[in-house]
């Protein structure tokens, strides 16, 4: 009988002893599954955020640039209405000095020397020659520096002074007014000025 106790005891000890083994095999494959799981787990959260990151990058990228583009705009709206103004500046006092140049004696030789040229221009009789109203007193000294028989009219659009002139039958027309010859210096003033907006 004690070789029976001493084969259960065997077979017991090796039972135990199975158990244990395999106990232990069981909670290494837990212990790495667990690691597994987690390192999973921490690499999806590390990725998540990444992802995260990268989008509020991006967001906050898209609100600087925005951001920047709109104080640009800002600027250069600002600057484009100070050019203005300063242009406008300008100009309204070129008309001005204009204005008093219309009024003294050399105004005269100027629309002498400007009839002098419509003559050569238009070479024959039939033109007709358009004035502020103020400029109808020096139809005499325009008609005798013109040359030729000529028609006057009163032209309500030369604010400043100078004169227009047409043939209706060669279909010519000329302008030397002041008001024309001042806007044609707008673009010019405007590219060599100093004042260009990039």
């Amino acid at each position: 009988m004690a070789d029976i106790e001493e084969k259960k005891d065997k077979f017991s000890t090796a039972i135990n002893h199975y158990a244990e083994e395999q106990r232990k095999k069981i909670e290494q494959e837990i212990e790495e599954y667990k690691k597994k799981e987690l390192e999973e787990t921490e690499i999806q959260v590390l990725t998540e955020c990444y992802q995260l990151i990268q989008k509020e990058l991006t967001q906050m990228r898209s609100r600087i640039s925005h951001e920047v583009a709109k104080r640009e705009m800002d600027s250069r709206r600002k600057l484009l209405e100070k050019r203005s103004g300063i242009t406008s500046e300008v100009f309204s006092k070129a008309t001005e000095k204009l204005k008093e140049f219309t009024a003294r004696d050399d105004y005269v030789s100027f629309l002498k020397k400007t009839a002098q040229q419509f003559a050569k221009v238009f070479g024959r009789p039939g033109v007709v020659i358009r004035l502020k109203a103020d400029d109808r007193k020096y139809e005499a000294e325009i008609r005798s520096a013109f040359g030729f028989d000529c028609e006057f009219q009163t032209d309500g659009t030369i604010e400043i002074g100078g004169m227009r002139a047409f043939h209706p039958e060669m279909g010519i027309f000329a302008d030397e007014t002041l008001d024309s010859l001042l806007a044609d210096q707008r673009g010019w003033f405007e590219t060599h000025s100093g004042m260009t907006v990039i």
